[in-house]
């Protein structure tokens, strides 16, 4: 049940047949990423050696009747109800490979419908039957008990709570497609005011009140989008069909009467045309029967106007976009049981879910795993579900060179001002080969580089390390042994250290060996282009470089080895922890080195990037400049750690210079400031300023959260996508973890709990975001092997998750007939790939798009959403 008189019923088309990955009888080069027949079955011809195939998934080849389910007047009566109106969701939920037909490659989907049966009044309990229009599906026969019946409209944990947990809630939200209200749902005209929990034996075993959180105009402040409301087009409303557009006077004529007053906001789309996914939104004001003028546009107008573009009227709300009530239980204290559920008399019950002191371990256990199967150069053996060959193992059959470009002069670093492509093209190429040495460390997320940014899962794993009681430090999560992969001797007396730490270990040894004698650090390892599709890693064809090695990523990677060394000490490991340490000094010389004369230290890559005009306006000078500033910032991290390592003077006065000079706490910057706090004999005016400002920054992400619809542990002045505002990221995770280990504040506590919640199902579309988890999960997050593979995506992956419609308007996913999610053409059933309502109709959290080309939700890191999320499920464990 969606409503006490709606009916929710899920109808899903046809899932893919996957294909698999066969070896040829021979080698065929002259097809590679081109299709072929294999004994009749298309092949798609891969590899470096082109002598495999990556055979052809099926598409669905029947299709859900839209039209005739949309047809109220079809249905029969259901329990004495009638049907008065149909509103209907449909989102992919799958996707392949298969060629098209002039044989370039498909990735197509498959869709899901959520279909919404309003009824004449509420539906009495009892067994019912819905009896499909035009016999479309076979008579469906169900019974509607408010005990058992799931209730799609509450929005509940799919991992459970811990016995000591502290944030318990779910909440009571429906946004109906086309409904009235632009679908926004208001339970008090149900007279929805209470909800209990029951017990396996149906017994109500805690009792509550629900209460309105947000109005769907109640504006989110810190949501990072451009405004606290967002601009919706209406989810009936027709398209209107555009004549001209003056950009300049931004007056727009339409071809029929629009029906548009002024003040009314509206949305432009397809104003470039059927590739051109975006939606420009505005006021409309000077309105006469076919013209009005775009007031306030929210983006740039087009030049030259297609042919295909529409207005349509438009409203604000927030990201919700419905009335969302909150279902607080945290008062309920079990110590255990389940499955327990949330239940809505006249509703019906949530999703089961259990309470276990251990369940937040659970948790942790499966992004462990998800680090595990992010793992390069080696064979993933299965242990957790999931194979893969070895991939990016240096030898016969692979080899890497060396590049000039340094990684933070790429696209592949936050202020890169190089596309990383040109790291192995003729000018920043060497013809040195790499040490077969370098191997190893993770995979980014779908694609394959490794990045010294990864060097934040070993910082954040040792943290939750630290933070964890003595007796829960030694659990074991079944991953290798170092001594078992790693060749370093020194790693034999290594066999009885915690998990944890030889994951810390796993990748930072891999930059160790990325360390050159100077005592440089490569930024990492990277392909020639992103992954082809269809082409695992194992068998990846484009050339493969290591990065040029650059002070900032030197003193990065100083910082987590300082802080490595130390903690093996502590655990009586002399050998590694001088490995490390030792690493570490040295990477510290190689950085300042670079600081001091980054001239000298960059000489070849300056003539090249001269040459080839990449500095841009303001030359080199201007880019030294940005790169010294951002130098700064990570030296005093690596000074800290060293500090701590050392209690060495010099470290100690540059990181409090740093402190006098930017008291911010910012990711490396609240790395710093937490080591030099916990390094005995450090400054005690600044330990307090410092823990005076892991507070406020603490209070900044948690006061923010009595804003939104669904509280979870976005930094308020963090843009949306890319994980904020879904996945919880470094910054936000390191901070709330360290400002409640310093003052035990409960509310800290309770963000962090929700901050996990939101990403396992207590969300406004009922899904987990992290495979391998929940009742209803991701499945296909944009991880290439698996989609090449033709197998299940691995557990532990945990994806970036909501963005906005703007932010994803890929002109490659939302275009012609071609276009896996097409929204124009009509071959290729291109009317049965098309997300309903339109896209630019959906609330910001109703827009959740399960297929792998919408990238900004369906990425992820390890060191952005699976290391951060095993960190705080660590953390939440210590806490019991």
């Amino acid at each position: 049940m969606a409503a006490p008189d709606i009916i929710a019923v899920e109808l899903r088309d046809p899932s893919f047949v996957r294909g698999r990955i066969v070896t040829l009888p021979e080698p065929m080069p002259q097809m590679r990423g081109r299709w072929t027949a294999v004994d009749g079955v298309p092949g798609l011809v891969i590899g470096p050696k082109a002598d495999h195939v990556r055979l052809s998934d099926t598409p669905p080849g029947t299709f859900l009747d839209r039209a005739s389910v949309d047809a109220a007047g079809l249905y029969g009566t259901i329990g004495g109800r009638r049907v008065i109106s149909v509103h209907r969701k449909s989102m992919p939920y799958d996707s392949g490979l298969y060629p098209g037909p002039n044989g370039d490659t498909r990735t197509g989907a498959a869709f899901k419908h959520q279909i919404y049966l309003k009824l004449d009044g509420p539906l009495p309990q009892g067994t019912h039957v819905i009896r499909w229009p035009n016999g479309m599906l076979a008579d469906r026969s169900f019974t509607f008990d408010d005990r058992t019946t799931r209730a799609v409209a509450i929005r509940s944990t799919q991992l459970g709570h811990a016995t000591k947990d502290t944030a318990k809630a779910g909440f009571l939200a429906l946004w109906l497609p086309g409904g009235k209200d632009d679908g926004a749902v208001d339970f008090r005209d149900y007279g929805t005011t209470a909800f209990d929990i029951i017990d396996p034996e149906g017994k109500t075993v805690f009792a509550g009140t629900i209460n309105l959180r947000k109005n769907p105009g109640d504006a989110e402040p810190g949501n990072g989008l451009p405004k606290p409301l967002i601009d919706y087009t209406t989810a009936t409303a027709p398209r209107i069909a555009i004549r001209s557009l003056d950009t300049n006077a931004r007056r727009v004529t339409t071809v029929a009467p629009h029906g548009l007053t002024d003040g009314r906001r509206v949305g432009l789309e397809r104003l470039g045309g059927e590739q051109d996914p975006s939606a420009v939104f505005g006021t409309v004001s000077e309105s006469t029967a076919n013209a009005f003028t775009l007031d306030d546009p929210n983006g740039r107008l087009p030049a030259t106007l297609s042919p295909q573009a529409t207005a349509t009227p438009a409203y604000s709300a927030n990201r919700a976009g419905t009335f969302v009530f909150e279902l607080d239980y945290s008062a309920w204290m079990p110590q255990s049981g389940g499955p327990f559920r949330l239940r809505v008399p006249g509703l019906g019950v949530s999703d089961p879910f259990q309470v276990e002191p251990d369940i937040w371990l659970s948790a942790a256990r499966v992004s462990m795993t998800g680090l595990y199967h992010q793992r390069s150069g080696i064979e993933i053996d299965g242990r957790f579900g999931y194979s893969r060959p070895v991939a990016f193992r240096p030898g016969p059959d692979m080899s890497i060179v060396e590049s000039r470009l340094p990684l933070t002069w790429s696209s592949n670093f936050d202020t890169g001002f190089i596309a990383f492509e040109e790291g192995v093209k003729s000018r920043w190429r060497t013809e040195r080969k790499a040490s077969d040495s370098y191997w190893g460390g993770y995979m980014d997320a779908g694609d394959w580089d490794r990045r010294i940014q990864h060097v934040e899962v070993a910082a954040l794993l040792l943290e939750a390390f630290e933070a964890l009681p003595e007796a829960q430090r030694g659990t074991s999560f079944d991953l290798p042994k170092s001594s078992a992969l790693l060749t370093n001797p020194t790693y034999r007396d290594t066999d009885d250290l915690p998990d944890l730490l030889h994951e810390a270990i796993w990748v930072m040894d891999f930059f160790r060996r990325l360390q050159t004698d100077d005592g440089g650090i490569r930024g990492g390892i990277e392909s020639a282009a992103h992954p082809m599709l269809g082409e695992p890693s194992y068998l990846e064809r484009q050339e493969v470089y290591a990065y040029a090695p650059d002070h900032i990523s030197t003193y990065k990677y100083a910082a987590v080895a300082a802080k490595l060394a130390r903690i093996l000490k502590t655990r009586g490991k002399a050998g590694a922890a001088m490995l490390f340490e030792d690493s570490a000094r040295a990477a510290w010389a190689a950085a300042e080195r670079g600081f001091a004369d980054p001239d000298t230290y960059y000489r070849d890559a300056i003539v090249v990037a001269t040459e080839t005009g990449a500095f841009g306006p303001g030359g080199w000078p201007a880019r030294r400049e940005q790169l010294q500033g951002i130098a700064r910032e990570y030296r005093g991290a690596a000074a800290a750690a060293l500090y701590r390592l050392l209690g060495s003077t010099e470290h100690r006065d540059i990181f409090e210079a740093s402190w006098r000079d930017d008291q911010g706490l910012f990711a490396h910057k609240g790395d710093a400031a937490w080591d030099y706090l916990k390094t005995a004999g450090s400054d005690a005016g600044i330990g307090e300023e410092i823990a005076t400002r892991f507070a406020a920054e603490a209070a900044i992400i948690t006061d923010v959260q009595q804003h939104a619809a669904y509280p979870n542990m976005k930094h308020p002045y963090a843009p949306a996508g890319w994980g904020e505002g879904g996945a919880p990221d470094y910054n936000q995770t390191q901070t709330l973890i360290r400002a409640h280990l310093l003052s035990g504040d409960p509310q800290i506590l309770q963000v962090v709990e929700q901050g996990f919640q939101a990403m396992v199902g207590v969300n406004q579309v009922g899904l987990s975001f992290v495979t391998g988890i929940g009742a209803r999960q991701i499945l296909h997050p944009l991880h290439e092997d698996h989609r090449a593979m033709g197998v299940a995506a691995p557990s532990g992956i945990t994806i970036f998750g909501f963005a906005s419609q703007n932010a994803t308007a890929y002109s490659w996913v939302f275009g012609p007939a071609w276009s896996p999610l097409a929204e124009s053409g009509t071959t290729e059933n291109a009317p049965q790939r098309r997300i309903e309502p339109p896209r630019f109709s959906l609330p910001y959290h109703e827009y959740l798009v399960e297929h792998p080309a919408v990238i900004m939700q369906q990425e992820y890191t390890v060191h952005q959403s699976i290391g951060t999320m095993a960190a705080l499920a660590l953390y939440l464990h210590g806490r019991q």
